[in-house]
């Protein structure tokens, strides 16, 4: 007979290996899986804020972090240039790191192993097991083994093989990103600061999105831009091309690359990004949804990974103590959780998501930001809010 898990988590990203290292802390049985071989590369911004930090400190591995490169705060041009510094807020750190994404998941799916979660790679996930009630009892890989478990977490990305073979959907289905990005050397000092870029312009039209420069150290930087998709002219728009425009923009002393060679060299990588719960509720019995396959990245923001971790470790605990007391056809506990945590933030973001898709609106905000009396209240404002408890 083949060996039967406490619990399956298909998918070893940053929600993934959070929610098989949480798991495994109560001494589950815990299988993690992934298509990929580690290390695999993973388009990024690869940008870590002080949020995301916190998990990666809660799991153990600040000794690990100090390797990264370390950023104080976030310098955005809107056009004019202002300063951002990572508030202080109470048991966090003051900072954000950059790493790469093969290092970062790499070292999280190690940490997950390391605490007892056995690990498989190269083992794709093509669809969840259901008993005769519908109940997902386990997972069916590429080759056609079958794997059983107690409960399953599904942390298989954007698009999440579990979720669509359970033809599942949500209310909030349908916001997501455009993503894309490069990894480049750069002639210029190492930076401390990450940097945002939000006028964007698509035939005149100011775009729901920004442009970003996260420098990665050695010299070298991740440049990128990103949109979303309640901009009704967003399919139009040839994402490589755009990004190529966006590096011409910049100062020509830094001696970037062309698009074109950053083609040739296959460092050009673009994503989607699902956000504001496109799995809701988060769960359906024997499964629960973390990271992507949720829609876990903020509405506004488009950031996954600090969701992304914070997600998984959810899941994994809410796994464990579901099983514990009461079994796996309810996970409420899970939906309680992200909704006590996220519900109101991502309400609000559903909104802004529909409200920035009207380039005049979108326009406007970025004038009422540029005014430095507005961004200044709004600024004292949002510094004061994160002196207390919040899940921004």
């Amino acid at each position: 007979m083949s060996k039967r898990y406490d619990l399956i988590v298909a998918g070893a990203g940053p929600a993934g290996s959070a929610a098989a290292w949480q798991a495994a802390q109560t001494g589950a049985n815990v299988l993690i899986l992934d298509k990929a071989e580690f290390p695999r590369d993973k388009p990024c911004g690869d940008g870590l804020t002080a949020r995301a930090v916190s998990y990666l400190q809660k799991m153990g591995l600040s000794r690990e972090l100090e390797k990264f490169h370390r950023v104080n705060g976030v310098l955005v041009h809107s056009p004019s240039d202002w300063e951002l510094s990572f508030p202080r807020r109470p048991g966090m750190p003051d900072y954000g790191l950059v790493v790469r994404r093969p290092v970062l998941d790499t070292l999280l799916l190690r940490h997950a192993g390391a605490a007892g979660a056995e690990v498989r790679e190269s083992a794709e996930v093509v669809a969840p097991l259901q008993d005769a009630t519908g109940r997902v009892t386990g997972v069916k890989l590429k080759g056609g083994e079958t794997i059983s478990a107690d409960a399953v977490i599904a942390a298989d990305g954007s698009y999440s093989p579990i979720k669509r073979a359970l033809n599942l959907d949500s209310e909030y289905n349908g916001y997501s990103a455009i993503a894309i990005r490069a990894e480049m050397a750069a002639n210029r000092p190492d930076s401390d600061m990450l940097e945002i870029y939000l006028q964007l312009l698509f035939r005149g039209d100011q775009l729901p999105g920004y442009g970003w420069i996260f420098p990665m150290g050695g010299g070298r930087v991740n440049i990128g831009l990103g949109y979303i998709n309640s901009y009704r002219n967003w399919q139009q728009i040839n994402a490589t091309s755009y990004l190529g425009e966006f590096l011409e923009s910049l100062p020509a002393d830094w001696e970037l690359p062309s698009i074109e060679e950053l083609k040739k060299s296959k460092e050009v990588r673009a994503w989607r990004l699902p956000m504001g719960f496109t799995a809701w509720p988060p769960w359906r019995p024997g499964v629960l949804f973390a990271g992507d396959a949720l829609g876990a990245g903020k509405p506004v923001s488009g950031a996954g990974i600090s969701k992304a971790l914070e997600s998984g470790m959810a899941a994994g605990e809410c796994a464990i103590a579901a099983l514990t007391n009461g079994g796996p056809d309810d996970f409420t506990n899970y939906e309680q959780r992200m909704q006590a945590a996220w519900g109101s933030e991502y309400r609000r973001g559903r909104m802004f998501h529909k409200l920035v898709g009207y380039p005049k609106v979108a326009a406007a905000g970025l004038r009422l930001l540029d005014n430095h009396t507005f961004r200044d209240r709004l600024l004292k404002s949002l510094y004061k809010k994160a002196q207390g408890p919040d899940h921004t």
